[in-house]
């Protein structure tokens, strides 16, 4: 009668567990209580993972705890160039050769594979330099400060309109 009472106890406890990670307990469902609630919590857990990949847009951002020696914001003479010449070009610019200005101005911080490209095929460069005249805007008065610019730049970018197709 104890062993049965122990039983139903954990039984209880597991169903719990499984409405707090935000599942429902199905007694009708083929698979038994254990397995369903190791179903949510992997379901949890991949939840939990994905919503930090996606506060960070495309960027890649560390969360390990590791240290990673940080990278400071600085207006080099070759970001200065970068800017002047995203200051050329136009709407009929291919956007292979924008990426390839971005990934040199936000050179040093990690970022996923083809974002610059994906950046540069959605929002014009009169969007791109906008954006990069309102950080640059925001480092030399020093309101801010700036992490992460490659982030901080996604998170912008993406309040702007996208490009027409043609």
């Amino acid at each position: 009668m104890e062993n049965n009472y122990s039983l139903v106890s954990q039984q209880s406890e597991m169903i719990q567990k499984i409405e707090r990670l935000g599942g429902k307990y199905d007694s009708n469902f083929d698979l038994p209580i254990d397995d369903q609630l190791f179903i949510c919590e992997l379901l949890a857990a991949a939840e939990q993972q994905e919503g930090a990949e996606r506060t960070n847009g495309h960027v890649k951002w560390s969360g390990n705890g590791s240290y990673k020696r940080s990278v400071n914001f600085e207006l080099t003479e070759s970001k200065l160039k970068v800017i002047n010449e995203l200051k050329t070009f136009t709407y009929l610019t291919p956007p292979i050769k924008i990426s390839q200005l971005l990934e040199s101005f936000f050179a040093g911080y990690d970022t996923n594979e083809e974002h610059w490209l994906y950046i540069s095929q959605n929002f014009n460069p009169r969007a791109i330099n906008r954006v990069i005249n309102y950080i640059v805007k925001v480092y030399l008065n020093k309101t801010t400060s700036i992490q992460n610019p490659a982030a901080y730049f996604t998170y912008l970018i993406k309040k702007r309109k996208k490009r027409r197709s043609i």
